[in-house]
């Protein structure tokens, strides 16, 4: 009955969609009932729809063309097709492996940065030619800028404007990400926002120290810039314009509050306009043209934002949705300086509708409160990570808001980690914890295929002080040092086609958990990668992660 029930649940949830952000005249949409995100045009009808994971889509300045990225295998390495939206005819590029690639089109043809590094020119029908092959660690994305095509190259500590014939139009500090609309674009920096036209005056600066929080999302807008920043765990709009060399606000547009914490997930230009999507943890994403956020209201049940006390006197922010003193599922990332944003998750809103109690953590080691927050999670702080998340456990019990044999933790990734380290901390803090596609053995990175990212992040196992601190929080020491009493469960998952995370160190996790007396679930999930799933498979996966904290927190009905 409890089973027949979450996927009841989780149905209703999923079949509200999800509405993409303008790109042109089209939307990359999951709209309700579709099982994988597909190509619409401006009034929702179908454009293209490939039965397979589309990574990507840029359309032609005229509309009439479509480049657009598939992954047929839940991997993320896709192919590229070109779609004529008169005809409906798709002729895929041979010749050209993508992996989410940046592309852009000119009158010329389309720029794109293959999955090898090379930036090239596609024309349909013709082979493509090789403009410039990117440096080692260097990154290139093709950007339309009025009628033509620049490529923004990011490497060491500058990022560089360029044609597409090489020639350099700007140079900045290493920027975070460029965005265009028409001939004005705009360019985050780890200091400032710059505004700039191709070709014009002197760029506009703001410095992001006088911004009231830490930008997320920036998108240019003729004569200035639209920038969704985080402010207190809440999402802020702020609409800047250009007066001579300054990039000043001209318009504050609160999103979120307290007692209904929203977020938004994304801007765009298009159409001449822009456009904003603004979403919950339990209520859809809505897309909307950006005058019309500050009209806008939730739709679903609403979140609220509360924060907890580290020991060392640091604030830890929770949004909280559903119901307190029922089953509790905790929720840990804390890494890679990402922040936290209260999206839509039809299996949170589907948890709610089981009369459950969710909880997002912003941990050190995530960027809700900037690079300093960020900073305190990463390399040796990693373990600082950790404790965060036993702290959260701990003061949801001591609040009242749920009881250690009704809390669940669970991860993803880098929270995988974090889930399975913390729920080790100690005998009775939870009662179990689900990990998904995780790198769970810190002192052998080397084994993912991301391996260079881990390492980025958690620090290189051969300095001496990061090994002292992955020696505290591996979830492998930490099983051998574990009391042998009150286990908490675990589902330990693991994709097939997963291109960052290794299935081998989560193998090695069971096995000696299982040997020293833990209750394990082993699960490896066939035709699916690290994200951007079909469906089916999300929903079977979302049900099995949801049954097991239900019966981790003794609710057989779910009620």
């Amino acid at each position: 009955m409890t089973r027949a029930r979450v996927h009841d649940a989780l149905r209703r949830a999923e079949r509200v969609g999800r509405p993409g952000l303008p790109a042109g005249p089209f939307r990359l949409s999951r709209r309700p009932g579709d099982l994988l995100p597909v190509l619409v045009d401006e009034e929702g009808g179908l454009a293209f729809d490939p039965d397979a994971r589309i990574q990507g889509a840029a359309p032609s300045p005229d509309g009439r063309l479509v480049a657009v990225e598939i992954s047929d295998d839940g991997s993320e390495n896709g192919r590229l097709v070109i779609v004529d939206t008169t005809s409906d005819e798709a002729t895929e590029v041979d010749g050209v492996a993508v992996r989410h690639a940046r592309m852009a089109w000119a009158d010329e043809g389309l720029v794109l940065v293959d999955a090898a590094g090379r930036c090239l020119r596609v024309r349909p029908g013709k082979p493509a030619r090789t403009l410039f092959d990117t440096a080692a660690g260097e990154r290139a994305t093709p950007i339309g800028v009025g009628d033509g095509v620049l490529v923004v190259r990011t490497g060491g500590e500058r990022t560089r404007l360029v044609g597409t014939d090489g020639a350099e139009v700007l140079d900045l500090p290493r920027a975070r990400s460029i965005t265009a609309a028409g001939d004005t674009l705009l360019a985050v920096t780890g200091e400032e926002l710059v505004s700039f036209r191709v070709p014009g005056p002197a760029p506009a600066r703001c410095r992001l120290e006088t911004l009231p929080g830490v930008p997320v999302h920036a998108q240019a807008l003729p004569g200035g810039g639209l920038v969704h920043l985080v402010r207190d765990g809440h999402s802020v709009l702020i609409r800047l314009a250009v007066d001579g060399e300054l990039l000043a606000s001209a318009e504050t547009v609160a999103i979120s509050e307290q007692e209904e914490v929203r977020t938004v997930s994304g801007l765009s230009w298009a159409q001449d306009r822009a456009w904003v999507r603004i979403e919950s943890p339990a209520g859809a994403p809505r897309v909307m043209p950006a005058e019309e956020a500050a009209h806008s209201t939730s739709n679903g049940r609403r979140s609220r934002l509360i924060t907890v006390t580290a020991d060392d006197g640091a604030e830890i922010e929770l949004v909280l949705t559903g119901e307190p003193g029922s089953a509790t599922l905790l929720e840990v990332y804390g890494g890679f300086g990402v922040v936290d944003l209260p999206r839509f998750e039809p299996s949170v809103a589907a948890w709610c509708e089981l009369g459950g109690l969710h909880v997002s953590a912003r941990l050190r080691g995530g960027g809700g409160a900037g690079t300093p927050w960020h900073s305190a999670g990463q390399g040796t702080g990693k373990a600082r990570t950790v404790a965060d998340a036993v702290t959260v456990a701990r003061e949801l019990v001591r609040l009242g808001l749920t009881r250690p044999e009704r809390l669940v933790l669970a991860g993803a990734s880098l929270g995988g980690l974090v889930a399975v380290s913390a729920a080790l901390a100690e005998p009775g803090l939870v009662a179990g914890v689900a990990c998904t596609a995780a790198p769970l053995d810190p002192h052998r990175f080397a084994e993912h295929p991301g391996a260079r990212h881990w390492t980025e992040e958690f620090g290189d196992p051969g300095d001496a002080a990061v090994r002292a601190a992955m020696d505290d929080y591996s979830p492998f020491a930490r099983a051998d040092r574990y009391p042998g009493r009150r286990w908490p469960r675990f589902l330990l998952t693991t994709f097939a086609e997963d291109s960052r995370v290794g299935a081998a160190p989560t193998d090695r996790l069971a096995e000696l958990l299982t040997a020293r007396g833990a209750d394990v679930v082993r699960s490896h999930r066939p035709r699916m990668g690290h994200g951007g799933n079909h469906l089916d498979s999300v929903h079977d996966f979302a049900a099995a992660v949801l049954d097991f904290a239900l019966d981790s927190a003794h609710q057989p009905t779910g009620a």
